[in-house]
């Protein structure tokens, strides 16, 4: 005898209908007849101010725009003389160079001054400089989109908490200690290096607690969203009306609870970013405040009500 069926679930067996391939909805709209609505001139943060924007256009399904022109500079400018100074004028052969060549800052002596060319920690300085214009050209075009859109700006404020960690390591954290040599090394492997060493070199990371709480967010938001995912790509299987109904019990069969579909986009969202920022404090405090995590936590032991304990 066979089991009976859940009620709750429908008969997923099913056929493709005809169209979906090319809409991913039946009767949707497809790509080329969407695009006029959002490839529309103004409203971009450059034509606000000066009411003329020359890089409004596009390239292809790409907007440019202002920022994107930015951008798109820091990024040929920075990868250029990063790849020259790493790659083709390292100490090994070029395929070496790209994983063991390495970009050091300023010497400690030069404190927060600017390098000429040629000395020691210039090619740091001007890589960064124009890596810092990519990061935050990228978001202000992200912020240009939006506006275009008519949306919200989740997504360049999403994008400016993960600069944020680049601003914190390369300019602001140096700045607070006074010397570009505390930023850390350009490379693929040097870099892995100093993150292993930073965390070292104030006894041990594992009592950072801000350290503990940006893995927390990474994993935590990682689950969230991948669970998310993982039940989205089930209910597409399904073009029934109760697939919002179905992703609803799942949840609340899993966890107990079901977010909605807007719900766990937006806890994702503050999971990570706050994860992000932990991990920005995690960085800036060492070295500045804070010199020894281990005795960070005698703090603890000294509070008020353990006394005579």
């Amino acid at each position: 005898m066979s089991k009976a069926k859940d009620p709750r679930f429908p008969d997923l067996s099913y056929t493709v209908l005809e169209g979906a391939r090319n809409t991913r909805v039946p009767g949707g709209r497809t790509i080329e007849e969407l695009e006029p609505e959002y490839k529309i001139k103004g409203r971009t943060t450059f034509s606000t101010i000066f009411k003329n924007d020359p890089f409004d256009f596009w390239v292809g399904p790409f907007y440019v725009g202002f920022w994107g022109f930015i951008s798109v500079l820091g990024t040929i400018f920075g990868s250029y003389f990063y790849l020259r100074e790493t790659v083709f004028l390292g100490p090994y052969s070029i395929p070496q160079n790209f994983f063991a060549g390495r970009l050091d800052p300023p010497p400690a002596e030069v404190g927060l001054a600017l390098v000429s060319p040629g000395q020691p920690g210039f090619a740091w300085q001007i890589t960064v400089f124009f890596a810092t214009l990519a990061f935050v050209g990228w978001m202000m075009r992200q912020v240009d989109i939006s506006m275009k859109l008519d949306m919200g700006y989740h997504v360049p404020i999403a994008f400016g908490v993960a600069v944020s960690a680049w601003l914190v390591l390369q300019i602001i954290r140096p700045i607070a200690l006074g010397q570009w040599h505390e930023g850390f090394v350009l490379g693929v492997m040097p870099h892995l290096d100093w993150v292993s060493n930073f965390g070292y070199r104030y006894n041990n990371f594992f009592y950072n607690p801000f350290h503990a709480i940006g893995i927390t967010g990474l994993f935590t938001s990682t689950f969230l969203l991948a669970a998310h995912g993982s039940l989205i790509l089930s209910a597409t299987q399904y073009r029934g009306p109760e697939g919002g109904d179905i992703e609803n019990v799942f949840f609340r069969d899993v966890q107990y609870y079901s977010v909605g579909e807007t719900g766990i986009h937006r806890l994702g969202l503050i999971v990570a970013l706050g994860g992000i920022l932990s991990a920005d404090l995690c960085i800036l405090l060492s070295g500045w405040p804070v010199q020894d995590w281990v005795s960070f936590w005698n703090f603890w032991n000294n509070l008020p009500w353990w006394s005579g304990v």
